[in-house]
């Protein structure tokens, strides 16, 4: 499903206190899973990371292992080594790595461990590599309620790359989600040798853990490896683990299957939904998806893709010889666990697109692993040094905040508020559950949200435009050049009410008059178009419309015009469901040359006009 942007959550004035533990919201438009509501730091302190130490005034492990409600941000970008890992040991926390002035933050040479409850780890790359001698996960989690980790990239541990585990009951409600895992180093520092592993995902007594939309990638195994630790049997723990492992991606795993429980006497439940398996150089021929071990383990699945087909039973488990046929049948449950539902089969474009920390700004070790899925090239490997190390992250001045509330000076101008009363940032001046705060931070990710909630406004975002075609009249008449729709401004967000620009340039040599006809704009769901035809072009820097005009208009030397079509009225989406959009506006240029003679040509559409979304009802 195509990314839908939500709305900024947008807002007015009054101090407002978050009890703690009290939302009945989403930690951020787009949190979902057993995890999503959790309040992190919401209406705490703001404290700043200002330098790239690994501890000391302005370090983030300060920040971090600071006591009370608190969110983290950046006025740096770059690298952080570490002495030891940064433990987070208090509760009400909320990370904030997308503030980070230019290319983000990376922590190297130890890993981020979660032992409290109520936090959010947001777009971070945590990537400890084998020079400091670590042995551990990039992330562990491994004690708390309500803990979420969104858009962060592991890679190069010596253990796990990201996991969520305990030996007792003091861990649940936890979302992984958008996160790359990736990478970790086989044959590297660990006592057992080859131990490069993708998630150790254990839970008991009813523990609820979410992965969605994560991309895996060179891992030995454990992708996921879900189960309970063996002091918790079927009879002790009767609950055991539930997990919902669906949307994501997984590419070359060693040997013949991907994620795999060995546990013999305790239980897990399992919906296995929506996965999208690619097998990589390291994969074997007979590859699944999933090996199973214990008797006791129930699972659901669907929807899932191995090797680019939907996989039948026979790719999704395997199980052991021991395995009767009615052993089989009961293993496999006719309805999920939890309430998602399989996607299309393309759930990888998705992840492709938006997993990782891509903001600020996604890195070339990013964009090399998401290459090599797509391209199916790349392998696991032992040491970062193969595949170049870690980047350089180059920082850039952070902007304006005189009251350091985490709100730059000229948004909190631009929202009304005052960039020198800090209390402001606590306040939720729209009453819609999120601090000011939360509303510049969310602002920050916007388009970067998958789902539009019933009631919201929706917005789509066509990405950067490419450069404006130019070219002669004659050029055009004959074809041999032709106009194609540009987005006005780069990443523009259109929402419902909202005329969609679109911009295109050439150049007319002749002077020859010529005239702008708007040709189509609709909005549709898979049953109807809607066809908003008829709309005026309007000239940039000049009042003029030429589309039902009787005289010719003479062209400048180079022209920009603009197209106005409103995509908004003509359909009902306040209504759950799944719908389909296609934007096709174009402009048809037409010539009229001295002795009468006239010619145009039909711009062609945007490509890959159509986007799926859904609204789901509110909760």
């Amino acid at each position: 499903m195509v990314k839908i942007p939500f709305h900024p959550i947008i807002l007015v004035a009054a101090f407002v206190f978050f009890p703690m533990g009290a939302s009945a919201i989403p930690a951020f438009p787009g949190a979902e899973g057993f995890g999503a509501e959790t309040v992190g730091g919401r209406g705490g302190r703001v404290l700043q990371v200002t330098n790239l130490k690994d501890k000391g005034p302005g370090s983030l492990r300060e920040a971090v292992e600071a006591e009370g409600p608190r969110t983290v941000v950046f006025r740096i970008s770059g690298t952080i080594p570490l002495e030891k890992s940064i433990v987070v040991k208090n509760p009400y926390l909320t990370l904030a790595g997308q503030t980070a002035p230019g290319d983000g933050i990376c922590l190297k040479d130890a890993g981020l461990v979660i032992n409290a409850s109520e936090v959010i780890v947001r777009f971070l790359r945590v990537r400890p590599g084998d020079q400091s001698g670590y042995v551990g996960d990039a992330i562990s989690v491994g004690a708390g309620k309500n803990i979420l980790i969104d858009h962060c990239s592991c890679t190069w541990s010596n253990d796990e790359t990201l996991s969520v585990s305990t030996g007792d009951n003091s861990l649940d409600n936890v979302t992984v989600q958008w996160c790359l895992i990736s990478e970790s180093l086989n044959d590297s520092l660990h006592e057992k040798g080859e131990h490069g592993y993708g998630s150790l995902i254990r839970g008991h007594h009813g523990s609820k853990f979410t992965f969605h939309h994560n991309l895996y990638s060179h891992h030995k195994g454990r992708s996921p490896r879900p189960g309970v630790y063996d002091k918790w049997d079927h009879e002790k723990d009767p609950d055991g683990l539930l997990l919902e492992f669906r949307d994501n991606v997984i590419y070359d795993w060693y040997g013949s299957h991907a994620g795999y429980n060995a546990d013999k006497e305790s239980v897990t439940r399992m919906d296995y939904i929506g996965n999208y398996l690619i097998p990589g150089v390291d994969s074997a021929e007979d590859s699944v998806a999933y090996q199973e071990g214990s008797i006791y383990n129930k699972s659901y699945f669907a929807g899932n893709w191995m090797n680019e087909e939907k996989a039948g039973r026979e790719k999704e488990v395997r199980f052991p010889k021991t395995y009767t046929p009615e052993m089989i049948q009961s293993y496999f449950q006719q309805r999920p666990f939890t309430n998602s539902g399989a996607t299309s089969g393309t759930i990888h474009y998705d992840v492709f697109s938006d997993v990782g920390a891509c903001l600020p700004r996604r890195d070339s070790v990013d964009e090399r692993i998401i290459d090599q899925a797509k391209k199916k090239t790349g392998r696991i490997i032992n040491s970062q040094s193969e595949v170049g190390g870690w980047p350089k992250l180059e920082s850039q001045p952070a902007p304006p905040d005189r009251d350091h509330d985490g709100m730059p000076d000229k948004w909190e101008e631009r929202m009304g508020f005052n960039p020198d009363d800090s209390a402001d940032g606590t306040a939720d001046s729209d009453g819609d559950g999120y601090t000011n705060l939360e509303e510049y931070l969310q602002e920050k990710c916007v388009g970067l949200d998958h789902t539009v909630i019933e009631g919201d406004k929706f917005a789509f975002d066509w990405g950067p435009p490419g450069p404006p075609f130019k070219g002669t009249r004659d050029e055009f008449l004959n074809a041999s050049k032709d106009l194609s729709i540009r987005l006005s401004s780069n990443k523009a967000v259109y929402r419902v009410g909202d005329p969609v620009f679109a911009n295109l340039e050439f150049t007319n040599d002749s002077g020859y008059p010529f005239w702008i006809h708007p040709v189509q704009a609709s909005i549709n769901n898979p049953l109807e178009i809607v066809d908003q035809s008829g709309k005026k072009a309007v000239w940039k820097g000049e009042d003029v419309s030429s589309a039902d005009s009787e005289s010719p208009v003479l062209a400048q030397e180079t022209v920009t015009v603009f197209s106005n079509f409103d995509c908004s009225k003509e359909y009902d989406l306040s209504k759950p469901g799944k719908y389909k959009m296609r934007f096709t506006s174009g402009l048809r240029v037409s010539f009229r040359d001295e002795t009468g003679k006239s010619g145009g040509l039909q711009p062609d559409h945007l490509k890959s006009n159509w986007v799926e979304f859904e609204i789901v009802p509110r909760k």
